[in-house]
């Protein structure tokens, strides 16, 4: 199983050639997280017109399985999007990333953000 971080999402959804290779090649189970579902819908509810994006990252999502909790990406994702608009600052944490890949039975994960999950223990990235 190989866990898709924010960063492939994102250029898979951008259709970069690298995220479609690795797709089209992949044989085995693939998921992500609410994190990333949350850390993709910021970047797309603090623009201003994001209904067709929206609608290609929601198709997108419905189409692997997602780590969940409650559905809480989605939600959260709208709410600090109000607060980004108004110049609040974020961080994101790629801890819960990894936390939820590892109570999956999880050890992998393909991202451009190797030096983010390199550090924690029990995780391999692929980079592409």
């Amino acid at each position: 199983m190989i866990c898709l971080d924010t960063s492939f999402i994102i250029d898979f959804l951008k259709e970069r050639k690298e995220a479609i290779e690795f797709m089209k090649k992949n044989t085995e189970e693939v998921f992500t997280t609410e994190v990333n579902v949350f850390e993709i819908f910021i970047g797309i509810y603090t623009k201003e017109n994001y209904e067709r994006e929206e609608a290609i990252a929601i198709g997108f999502f419905n189409s692997i399985h997602v780590a969940s909790s409650n559905g809480w990406g989605v939600k959260s994702a709208k709410i600090l999007s109000v607060l980004i608009k108004d110049g609040n600052l974020i961080e994101e944490n790629d801890c819960f990333i990894a936390s939820i890949m590892l109570a999956n039975g999880c050890e992998r994960i393909i991202t451009r953000n190797k030096k983010h999950f390199e550090r924690i223990k029990g995780i391999k990235v692929i980079s592409y």
